[in-house]
């Protein structure tokens, strides 16, 4: 295989790979941020955690979470929304139990009023997804230079 080819090939896998999960975890870091913002306010608990391995999808092995082991929890929190309906939702972000919220702690949480099905702890921020969106942006940015010059070469 030609060198332009294989740049060409790479290059053809890093920019769609890479914009989608830049596009997704910007939209995500909006959706947040709109919530912060903007969102309605609701007191809630923590009521359980639910824990989960993490495993990887090509072995039957674990895949450690640093120094913690292969278990991260995503809290459960129970609300009520400003008109009264009663609400139990499970976050989207684990982490591992010492960095998670224990059962009966209070938190707060920003909803959207029209649909409280789409809300957010306030303390989790957006760090994380900004993350994400650089990594991403940086993988399509990588791509588009492979792909460049493997067209350049041939």
């Amino acid at each position: 295989m030609s060198p332009s080819s294989v740049a060409f090939l790479l290059g053809a896998g890093f920019l769609p790979a890479g914009a989608a999960v830049g596009a997704l975890s910007y939209r995500e870091v909006r959706r947040v941020r709109r919530l912060l913002r903007s969102g309605a306010t609701a007191q809630g608990v923590v009521t359980r955690l639910s824990a989960t391995e993490m495993r990887s999808s090509s072995s039957e092995g674990t895949i450690p979470v640093g120094s913690y082991g292969n278990l991260v929890y995503y809290p459960v929190v129970e609300w009520v929304t400003a008109d009264g309906r009663p609400m139990e939702t499970t976050a989207n972000i684990a982490r591992p139990l010492d960095r998670t919220p224990a059962p009966g702690t209070q938190v707060c949480v920003r909803y959207d009023s029209a649909d409280p099905s789409c809300w957010a702890l306030e303390s989790n921020g957006t760090g994380m997804f900004r993350g994400f969106a650089a990594i991403g942006a940086l993988c399509a940015v990588i791509g588009a230079g492979l792909f460049v010059f493997g067209l350049a070469l041939s």
